[in-house]
């Protein structure tokens, strides 16, 4: 394929996707609110697990890291699901040329959080600015998006980055009484963004009928 083919397929299917956007904001909808209840759950759960004292002789990776990544792989999957079951609704392809995309344009910022995870999570006190790297990347990641997104999945992404930079400079700079337990403050701030923010968002965009 020529690079002026590429080029016409890739703005082919960005019409496409600003077409779908109301589409995809209400399938968004369902994902955030499973994501949302977990991640607020789970965050609770660790929270009273540390507080417990039981977590002593676990690692970060076993606190922190595998809950979490549960988490995200139960998330993807729901969101993974309800795609599926909206294209064969709609008697389309489900790894379309969109889907490819977004992919693409997701890929770079779970990237970056993968690598951080991988050397980050060796201590336990680096879990809180490991949370931080995680709203960061994941603000960045949908934003890469705002280009064929719902105008709301934008939104979200600049909450989670300034959210982000906010805790960031918290964790790392002022370091603030509510950092000083790294255990804890992960998982307050997981809780607090991936949480009440997924929750807040599906509020606001969950598909509403129109009275007939």
């Amino acid at each position: 394929m020529s690079i002026r083919a590429e080029a016409e397929e890739n703005l082919r299917v960005i019409r496409s996707l600003m077409e779908k956007a109301t589409v995809y904001r209400a399938i968004s909808a369902p994902s955030a609110l499973v994501g949302g209840a977990l991640a607020v759950a789970v965050s609770l759960l660790l929270i009273q697990f540390q507080r417990d004292q039981i977590h002593a002789s676990f690692s970060a990776w076993t606190c922190f890291g595998l809950p979490w990544l549960g988490v995200l792989a139960l998330t993807g999957a729901a969101n993974v699901y309800f795609l599926w079951h909206d294209s064969r609704r709609r008697g389309e392809v489900f790894v379309s040329g969109g889907m490819r995309l977004a992919i693409r344009a997701l890929l770079p910022g779970f990237l970056v959080a993968g690598v951080f995870t991988a050397f980050l999570l060796r201590s336990n006190e680096l879990q809180a600015p490991l949370a931080c790297i995680w709203v960061l990347c994941y603000g960045l990641a949908l934003l890469a998006t705002a280009d064929f997104a719902p105008r709301s999945i934008a939104r979200l992404g600049w909450s989670f980055l300034l959210c982000g930079l906010g805790l960031a400079v918290a964790v790392l700079g002022f370091k603030a009484e509510l950092f000083s337990n790294p255990a804890r403050s992960a998982n307050l701030i997981m809780g607090a963004t991936f949480g009440l923010f997924h929750l807040i968002y599906a509020a606001c965009t969950w598909p509403r009928r129109s009275a007939s």
